[in-house]
């Protein structure tokens, strides 16, 4: 029997999870602040009565509010070294840019929630964090599937991890549940709203490349999600599609997230999702002439975003309204796919992605 504990510090902190039978467990993801590894440390004591230590930690993504949480963790553990996995050396490079940006705009030294001793100039943080460059398998010997490669999404360079026994699928940032989600990173830039096009077809691909009884953990918000896999992944659709359109007309983030809590009242979390709206007006729209003023709430009245092709003409409808994706095709032809293919289809339905991008 697997048993899969959630740990987080508040309502609006990031999660980790603690999958684990009677003899041995592993960790996905660490948390932010310096609390949450400890509480991450003390939960595992509490499944574990010996000297147990986690199999290996692995993380979906290396966002600071998924890894900070490593050095409390291995201090509550009293270990100096556990095995720490991500999907590619890319994820490595997103980790070092991302604390370098958090000791700039959160310094370690000063800050209330975080403790000097995660500072990258304190806790060597590559030479704990490694590439997963071997399979990995848990308990009775059951193989997990590391699911990465896709095209961005809120991280660069995120991961899924799929655990057939339990039907769970560990999103990373990817799936939110009463959470956020994410638009652009904090900056403008010129791609910008190619990568939410891109993000809603990868959530397509993902709602028929598992079972419709797998249960979603998300790094952020509410786990396992209550609503069914199907009405999470399409509720993901919706946020995006809306917020895109929104974003596409507003410089006030105030403004769009009014109109998101109140359309999706049952699902944000309110003040979860305005602190984590950074994004700027899409630089496409201000190729089309839209102009930020102070203050103004809807200054590119009537724009509409470039055309996506995961994207309904009518931004109410369901996302099974567009084209299906070529991970979607098999489930069309046959409805029994074995498990081994979910990597595979994946994989080549983002590689379609881009073919078509290329192409056109």
């Amino acid at each position: 029997m697997i048993n899969i504990i959630q740990v987080r510090v508040s309502i609006d902190s990031s999660n980790s999870w603690i999958v684990q039978n009677e003899n041995e467990g592993f960790i996905i993801d660490c948390g932010c602040y310096w609390e949450h590894g400890i509480v991450l440390g003390q939960t595992w004591r509490q499944q574990f009565s010996n000297e147990t230590l986690p199999s290996f930690i692995y993380l979906t993504h290396t966002h600071p509010d998924n890894i900070l949480g490593l050095v409390s963790l291995l201090n509550q553990l009293n270990v100096t070294q556990l095995p720490v996995y991500v999907s590619s050396v890319s994820a490595l490079n997103e980790m070092n840019y991302w604390l370098e940006i958090w000791r700039q705009v959160n310094p370690f030294e000063t800050s209330i929630l975080l403790d000097k001793r995660q500072s990258p100039d304190v806790f060597l943080y590559n030479n704990h964090v490694k590439v997963l460059d071997h399979p990995i398998t848990i308990f009775n010997n059951e193989k997990i599937h590391i699911i990465s490669n896709f095209p961005t999404a809120e991280s660069i360079y995120s991961s899924m991890i799929y655990i057939p026994s339990a039907q769970a699928l560990f999103t990373g940032d990817l799936i939110a549940v009463q959470s956020h989600l994410f638009v652009s990173p904090s900056d403008t830039y010129p791609d910008s709203d190619v990568h939410v096009c891109n993000w809603i077809g990868i959530l397509q691909s993902i709602s028929c490349a598992f079972p419709q009884s797998t249960q979603i953990y998300p790094a952020h918000g509410d786990g396992p999600s209550p609503m069914s896999f199907i009405d999470t992944v399409e509720t993901n659709i919706r946020w995006l599609t809306y917020m895109r359109a929104l974003i596409f007309n507003s410089c006030n983030t105030t403004f769009v997230m009014r109109i998101l809590e109140d359309v999706f009242r049952n699902y944000s979390n309110v003040e979860q999702s305005r602190a984590s709206l950074a994004n700027r007006i899409p630089h496409s729209a201000m190729s089309l002439g839209c102009k930020c003023l102070q203050n103004s709430t809807n200054t590119c009245g009537g724009l509409q975003p470039p055309s996506c092709q995961f994207v309904p003409k009518n931004k109410t409808e369901s996302s099974r309204s567009t084209a299906l994706s070529i991970a979607c095709i098999h489930q069309e032809i046959s409805s029994s796919s074995p498990p081994s293919f979910i990597y595979p289809t994946i994989i080549y339905s983002f590689l379609f992605i881009i073919l078509l991008e290329n192409i056109f």
